[in-house]
């Protein structure tokens, strides 16, 4: 057992000591559950959904035995992490604790056939990271955060997130939510009266309530609605609180069935280029895309979707790259599924040299930021010499010109118009 899972096993015992009735609880069969959830590939103890359930049930039942009070055990953990806001998921409690109840235990029965539909989904994907047996991972290129004050400025201009941190500051704590659905929603009384006070229809309030839910602006129970961390973060002004609820809720504020508006915004960002809708069909696997549709014209409605949401933007004749609120998002969920993302280290104290080999390793998108960055802490004309002096070449091999230039004008759109031969114009170029 590792040291991370202690800490989740202590504290379950802990409250299940006080509560009332106490539930019935077998440590051995926390620690099993616990493990074999983090083999699965869980990176927090807490993060379960209802696709862990069945995961973690098939390689159970490949046990000879297992305990007659396992599933009391897994039901008090859910109860645990429900009751105490350490579920870390955006699923339902309902439908979490309702999978545990119904899920098969008997060991050997057979798993399901075929294969995982997310994981065929996620497949270009997941071969790209090395996730997929017999790939090797491709490196994830560094790249250039925005600072939190403009991530939170521009998810704030969301409309769909700032209509729905309206209704979470609506929704009284404890409200009741409503009873005889596995699906999280107001009742329907309050589903209108929010309707009325806040100027929207029940079925936008339903959709708002689903974002504030996925952005963390609210938590339910089993019966009630309670306010979420994201909500605490977000009231007392922490940094990036309002760009971490927008990354949660980016898919959700989509709208689309499916995994594809996360594989394009995915790809988007780890290539760091623009690509058109035809070029983005292949980061999408089988069954990310509806057989209703054309596969070009569905990638052209989720980049739409995203680029109404900020996470996108359109660049050139009808190509997309991602913002800095979509670099965030991508960034944010690749880290949650144990993927190393590096960011460009700081450019303070680094010569021509350096940052011409720095420009060689990192995304497209941020080579034409970095030069600006750099150019802007520099007199320009000994800026302009010192980049020639360490190699970059000058169009017509006139390094003089060069120098003139761009100490006139001293930015990298005016660098990118004067050099030659050089791999930081193609590199610039494939960004936009």
């Amino acid at each position: 057992m590792t040291e991370r899972l202690l800490p989740a096993i202590s504290a379950c015992l802990d409250w299940a000591s006080e509560a009332d009735p106490p539930p019935a609880l077998e440590e051995r069969d926390l620690a099993l559950l616990l493990s074999v959830h983090r083999d699965t590939g869980a990176h927090e103890p807490g993060d379960w959904t209802v696709d862990d359930v069945h995961d973690v049930a098939a390689h159970l039942r490949d046990r000879d035995t297992l305990p007659d009070s396992l599933r009391d055990s897994w039901l008090a953990w859910c109860d645990h992490l429900v009751s105490s806001g350490g579920l870390r998921s955006a699923e339902s409690p309902r439908r979490l604790r309702a999978a545990i109840e119904r899920i098969g235990l008997t060991p050997g029965s057979a798993r399901p056939p075929g294969h995982d539909p997310v994981d065929d989904a996620a497949s270009p994907l997941l071969a790209r990271l090395g996730f997929l047996e017999g790939t090797e991972p491709a490196p994830v290129l560094p790249y250039v955060p925005e600072s939190r004050a403009e991530l939170d400025a521009r998810a704030l201009a969301c409309p769909p997130l700032h209509r729905a941190a309206r209704l979470s500051a609506w929704v009284a704590p404890r409200r009741l939510l409503r009873p005889g659905t596995d699906h999280d929603e107001l009742g329907a009384e309050e589903t209108a009266q929010a309707a009325r006070d806040l100027d929207r229809t029940p079925a936008e309030v339903r959709f708002l309530f689903s974002v504030a839910r996925s952005a963390a602006l609210v938590r339910t129970t089993y019966l009630h609605v309670l306010p979420g961390p994201a909500a605490t973060a977000w009231a007392e002004d922490r940094p990036g609180a309002a760009a971490d609820a927008w990354a949660d809720a980016l898919t959700t504020m989509v709208a689309l069935p499916g995994a594809a508006p996360f594989l394009l915004l995915a790809e988007l960002f780890l290539s760091g280029r623009a690509h058109t809708p035809a070029e983005l069909v292949g980061a999408c696997g089988p069954g990310a895309l509806p057989s209703s549709e054309e596969p070009e014209q569905h990638v052209l409605r989720a980049l739409e979707a995203l680029a109404d949401l900020g996470a996108v933007e359109g660049v050139g004749t009808g190509r997309y790259r991602s913002t800095g609120l979509g670099d965030h998002c991508a960034a944010r969920h690749l880290r949650d599924s144990g993927v190393r993302v590096p960011v460009v280290p700081p450019l303070d104290g680094l010569d021509a040299k350096g940052l011409l080999d720095l420009l060689d390793r990192v995304r497209p998108v941020d080579v034409e930021v970095l030069l600006d960055r750099w150019l802007a802490d520099r007199p320009p004309k000994e800026a302009a010499r010192d980049l020639v002096d360490a190699g970059l070449p000058t169009f017509d091999d006139d390094p003089e010109a060069f120098v003139l230039a761009v100490a006139a004008d001293p930015s990298a759109e005016s660098v990118m118009a004067r050099v030659g031969a050089c791999p930081l114009r193609n590199t610039a170029v494939r960004a936009r």
